[in-house]
């Protein structure tokens, strides 16, 4: 096990790693023999470990590699590494296959930033023609299987005031060369060279430069290698005029999408105007709500009822005479409720009510009516092959729309504010993803007026879709005239019950009306705060001849730690909650192109 665990750890640790090459500068002097020497500076920065990095030189093309050294620079200090086969830290080693000659640097990094030197002479890296002299090198191969960030390469020739000095470079279209005949350089810049893309130098300049060149065709280049530019950059530059093209009329079409659906949504706001509603103050009300206790838990969360509004319903029905609740007590504490032959034929035929009674449930054999315990709820599961009617969560699934629809049918929601809302959203959150696609875009548009105007259209689009939605979103009403009144009153009689504790027995009222008001708490969720405060206020005796109904199902005996709405919420709830989580899953709950240079196979990595 201990084994099986280690090559775990040691597997995700390896996935782990990870490591960008944050900086890429290339020098290169060439020599009047025609060789080149070369200084690469590679700075690695390291997440997680690795035991080295190495660098592939691809010599097809040319006579050959030389004279190889290697060096780090860590925190501002330089360290020589050794050429050696022993592959132990601070060494390096040379190996050839082909023409590729790799350098294999063994330098353990962990978390850090590293600068790795590497100098060595490329022979035969200039061909002298009888009119030019011609150096062709992918000074950067396309064998990097990361992106190189910050490149720039600096080709120095060994003469200076080279008035027939030309360069091109192929590679990524963003980049730039600067030739200066001046001082015999080309010099190359590029913020980043995608993986496994080639930077490729093509410079053209008199055979006096390389006056001592052994390699020397007997033929002309000069004019070919011209043509073959100048079709590679007419290619370039018809690829560029596309590519701005393109991106002109993206960002076009992303502003007048923009816009227009600026527009479209405006004229929707003129004509759809939030309603008012007059501001009442939130006050501790005492009368009883005018609608049942499931309706105002739903008016006030404008949603469907929960369990706890259903447990209320069944208290209301109990308090109507329909049905009994009393403490059962045995091997495990319980409620037992029971129907009685007032239920009207209405809650009888209840599709909810007939399941929990007749399908879980049985037919009590003294009063010859339908008997369910709370214990028994809670251990009803369903059959694998039964369809969803057999399932506990279907029916109160239903019995929550069906309570959902009669509070809606009394028009106390605002109908147009979730319209509106859905309007204002829909502004702000289209309208901010066609603005950011416009100032991703900008960068890339032709000239810096253009790129600046972008912005500045980016960001008005996105400024002004914000503050016409976001205006729109504020003081929505949630319910019509009407309704708020309801509203208020019902959040006024909520307030008295959680603040019932701090009520004088002279404010609580007569005991009977509790038996009314205690549905409502327990709707709510403030069923102890209630019991509680008339706890204070009464004695048991007061309680218990005043609330002959609720008492035991609040205060009496051992059942007052587990009261009635409390158990029924968890006994049912866990039923519920367990067949709407299985439902889905069977188990319940929780310039482009190339001119043919040498070096194309150059790369490199870590390890």
């Amino acid at each position: 096990m201990t084994l099986v665990l280690g090559l775990v750890m040691t597997t995700r640790a390896a996935q782990a790693r990870d490591y960008t090459i944050d900086k890429y500068r290339v020098n290169v002097q060439v020599q009047p023999n025609g060789d080149a020497t070369v200084e690469q500076r590679i700075t690695y920065d390291f997440d997680g470990t690795f035991h080295g990095v190495y660098y592939n030189q691809d010599v097809n093309g040319i006579q050959g590699f030389a004279d190889p050294t290697v060096s780090v620079v860590k925190n501002g200090q330089q360290t020589q590494l050794t050429q050696s086969t022993s592959q132990q830290a601070n060494t390096f080693l040379t190996t050839k296959k082909d023409d590729n000659y790799k350098m294999k640097v063994f330098y353990p990094a962990s978390d850090e930033t590293v600068t790795f030197i590497y100098r060595y002479r490329l022979l035969g890296v200039i061909t002298n023609y009888q009119d030019t002299a011609e150096m062709n090198w992918k000074i950067i191969g396309q064998a990097w299987d990361e992106p190189l960030h910050n490149v720039a390469i600096k080709v120095q020739l060994p003469a200076q005031k080279i008035a027939q000095l030309q360069a091109w470079t192929h590679g990524p279209t963003s980049g730039q060369t600067t030739v200066s005949k001046t001082r015999g350089t080309v010099v190359m810049k590029v913020k980043q060279v995608p993986a496994n893309v080639a930077v490729e130098s093509h410079v053209l300049f008199p055979t006096t430069v390389t006056p001592t060149n052994s390699r020397v065709k007997q033929s002309d280049r000069l004019q070919a290698a011209q043509q073959q530019e100048a079709k590679l950059a007419k290619q370039a530059n018809q690829q560029r005029l596309i590519w701005r093209i393109v991106l002109l009329a993206l960002f076009g079409a992303l502003l007048l999408v923009g816009v227009g659906h600026l527009w479209i949504q405006y004229r929707w706001f003129s004509k759809h105007r939030a309603g008012h509603v007059t501001e009442i103050p939130l006050v501790h009300r005492w009368d009883i709500p005018e609608v049942p206790a499931a309706a105002a838990q739903s008016i006030l969360t404008r949603d469907k009822p929960d369990n706890k509004a259903f447990s209320a319903w069944l208290m209301e029905l109990a308090a109507q005479g329909e049905l009994t609740i009393t403490p059962e007590a045995g091997v495990f504490k319980t409620y037992r409720l029971t129907q009685t032959a007032k239920m009207t034929d209405a809650h009888r035929h209840d599709q909810l009510i007939q399941f929990i009674f007749e399908r879980i449930g049985r037919l009590d054999q003294e009063t010859q009516q339908p008997t369910v315990t709370l214990m028994e709820i809670k251990q009803y599961q369903a059959r694998d092959d039964d369809d969803d009617d057999q399932l506990l969560s279907t029916h109160f699934s239903d019995w929550q729309d069906d309570q959902f629809e009669t509070v809606e049918a009394l028009n106390y929601f605002d109908q147009l504010s979730p319209k509106i809302k859905a309007h204002a959203w829909g502004l702000i959150v289209t309208n901010t993803i066609l603005a950011v696609g416009m100032f991703v875009i900008s960068p890339f548009l032709p000239g810096n007026g253009l790129t600046w105007l972008g912005f500045a259209l980016s960001l008005a689009l996105l400024v002004v879709s914000v503050v016409m939605g976001g205006q729109r979103l504020r003081h929505l009403p949630h319910y019509t005239e009407a309704g708020n009144q309801v509203a208020m009153s019902i959040k006024g009689f909520r307030l008295m019950l959680k603040d019932m504790g701090h009520f004088e027995r002279s404010q609580v009222g007569d005991l009977i009306l509790w038996e009314q008001i205690l549905p409502y708490a327990v709707a709510f969720g403030l069923a102890k705060q209630v019991v509680k405060g008339l706890k204070a206020n009464f004695t048991d005796e007061e309680l218990a001849v005043g609330l002959p109904l609720v008492y035991p199902l609040f205060f009496y005996g051992d059942f007052g730690n587990q009261t009635f709405a409390t158990q029924f919420h968890s006994d049912f709830g866990s039923v519920v909650n367990s067949e709407m989580s299985s439902i889905d899953g069977g188990s319940g709950g929780f310039s482009a192109g190339s001119s043919g240079g040498f070096g194309g196979g150059s790369g490199g990595g870590a390890f």
